[in-house]
């Protein structure tokens, strides 16, 4: 016989071949590897919604701290998406415990209904889980950076670009991990319990609870039906790492544009209910009238603005307004909680001094929010 004849004889005998395997012991295997599976998939599912109820309160207060602007808390409602959306889903997808009597063909079947569940899961996951922050992020980055751009709009427009590529990159690397797990994983899971249902149900010796059943082609031989396990442990630190340099890149971002890393140890308080300039003449509001400002603590006006512009460039009239004790904490006369102005009347030529004028947050507060105001009505 031709080495080719041999060959095809040895293939066709192979493919009648028939595995006997008591069905008791197959149904124990099945059920084991099902467990397994499903004791990955909760506790993944269980750090993913666990990690984004925690970031809701972290990522309100950063906006608190940083004083961001309204586009930064449009990522709370994600996250309360992204959560809500895994509870309902396995909620609704949720299987029935298999019973140790059970059919060998009934948990096969609830077993492939678990596996196609989490292939619609992985390969939507663009929709549900990347696409809703991934826009958040890029209108809280473009907002962020057409504010910053101090008419420079093309250094504004390359920024917004450089974050914009980076977050889409490290989505796409995760929607790829994701259709990587399907590929190489779930599809081949899949594939095994289709053979396995199919041998099932060419039988005919019942639910096989205590027979012995003969699989042609029976794919355990390579060990493939189990799916590698992974710690429940490794996979809640994996998704809350993963989640927390997110939330570190961001705030660095964010810390470059607002100008809180450098003035968070100083108390954000102001002597002035409001600001205004005439060219570089600062006129302050105080007990609801406007003057011009003189001087503060002996310190005069020009001088501050001059110290201003020399340390924030582009920004000087922005920290003086909105960090006044850090401007004069760098410049060597750190305020007191009360200040002295000397101040002209917008309708008077005579100078006047105003003394124990009291530094609070309500008045720093109306100034960032007059701020905030000016740059949404002149984007």
């Amino acid at each position: 016989m031709a080495p080719d004849e041999f060959q095809q004889a040895w293939q066709a005998q192979a493919s009648r071949t028939r595995v006997t395997i008591d069905a008791d012991l197959l149904r124990q295997e099945v059920q084991r590897d099902q467990q397994d599976f499903r004791t990955k998939i909760f506790y993944r599912d269980l750090g993913e919604v666990g990690v984004a109820l925690m970031l809701i309160p972290i990522w309100i207060t950063l906006g608190v701290m940083t004083e961001s602007t309204w586009s930064w808390y449009l990522t709370v409602p994600v996250l309360v998406w992204m959560a809500g959306f895994m509870l309902v889903y396995r909620r609704r997808h949720q299987q029935a415990p298999s019973e140790p009597d059970e059919p060998l063909l009934s948990c096969v079947q609830r077993s492939i209904t678990e596996v196609d569940d989490q292939i619609w899961l992985l390969r939507n996951v663009f929709w549900w889980y990347l696409l809703p922050p991934s826009v958040s992020i890029l209108i809280f980055f473009a907002h962020t950076s057409w504010s910053a751009r101090s008419g420079r709009e093309l250094y504004a427009l390359i920024f917004f670009l450089l974050l914009a590529g980076s977050l889409l990159a490290m989505y796409y690397w995760l929607y790829s991990l994701n259709q990587r797990a399907v590929r190489l994983q779930l599809e081949p899971r899949r594939q095994e319990l289709l053979t396995l249902l199919a041998s099932l149900q060419d039988e005919t010796t019942g639910n096989g609870a205590q027979d012995q059943i003969a699989l042609p082609g029976l794919p355990f031989t390579d060990q493939k039906l189990r799916m590698p396990t992974t710690s429940p442990v490794r996979i809640i630190i994996g998704v809350f790492v993963l989640l927390f340099i997110i939330m570190l890149l961001v705030v660095y971002l964010l810390s470059t544009n607002l100008h809180f890393l450098s003035a968070k140890n100083y108390p954000r308080i102001s002597p002035f209910a409001a600001v205004r300039w005439q060219e570089s003449q600062p006129e302050v509001k105080v007990k609801d009238e406007w003057y011009q400002l003189v001087s503060l603590n002996g310190i005069s006006a020009s001088e501050i603005v001059d110290f201003s512009k020399q340390i924030y460039d582009d920004k000087w009239q922005k920290r003086f307004e909105e960090d006044l004790v850090e401007l004069l904490t760098r410049m060597g006369h750190p305020p007191e909680d009360k200040v002295t102005l000397v101040v002209q009347p917008l309708t008077s030529p005579a100078r006047q001094t105003l003394k124990d004028v009291p530094m609070t947050y309500a008045n720093r507060r109306a100034i960032r929010e007059a701020a905030q105001q000016r740059e949404s009505s002149n984007p």
